[in-house]
């Protein structure tokens, strides 16, 4: 019961950072709050590591076992460090830091565009803590934008992890990807760094 509610709590992370800590950009507030009390049980003290890397001997991009994102020809994921993707991605769109509720130091929103990139800090480095899908101009690697149906997310995914009224939820190695719904249709994308 307890991974469960650390996994819902993981749907709700990326709302939740933003309300919490005083963002303007609240997201799916309604869906968020409603997981929101579970996010108190996840551990935030684990170990974070770089998911996504490079082969020295030949330069090319391994792709990680895990959810990612890939943004034009970028592997973002959960728990890599921020500053290799900032020199890969370039200046984002819009940028906000406001002291962390949750980690010692600051938490850093990066917005791309559609994708908004949020961080977490640990031993002086910014790790990524959630990639967040915000409209149907970008989607998953496997196809899936704001707009599709559950249907489509589970023929895309699979069964997933968990499940409730309004989310569903997938896990791989140290990443949650979230789906939320009104009606039918999803809302919201959320790919979150699972920290314990």
């Amino acid at each position: 019961m307890k991974k469960i509610s650390a996994i819902l709590a993981c749907a709700a992370v990326s709302a939740m950072l933003l309300c919490a800590c005083g963002s303007s950009d609240a997201g799916n507030s309604d869906s968020a709050n409603a997981a929101g009390d579970a996010v108190e049980n996840a551990n935030e003290d684990a170990a974070a590591t770089d998911v996504a890397g490079t082969d020295e001997n030949t330069d090319t991009v391994m792709i990680p076992d895990t959810y990612y994102y890939d943004m034009k020809g970028t592997v973002v994921t959960v728990n890599a460090e921020m500053e290799s993707l900032t020199d890969a991605l370039g200046e984002p769109t819009n940028y906000f830091e406001s002291e962390s509720c949750a980690f010692q130091g600051l938490d850093k929103v990066y917005t791309y565009g559609s994708v908004v990139i949020s961080t977490y800090p640990k031993d002086g480095v910014d790790y990524v803590y959630t990639i967040e899908l915000k409209d149907d101009t970008v989607s998953t690697k496997e196809g899936i934008c704001i707009g599709n149906s559950k249907d489509e997310v589970i023929a895309a995914y699979g069964e997933p992890t968990t499940e409730n009224d309004t989310a569903i939820s997938y896990e791989k190695d140290d990443c949650v990807l979230a789906f939320i719904f009104d009606g039918d249709s999803v809302t919201n994308i959320t790919y979150t760094a699972v920290t314990e």
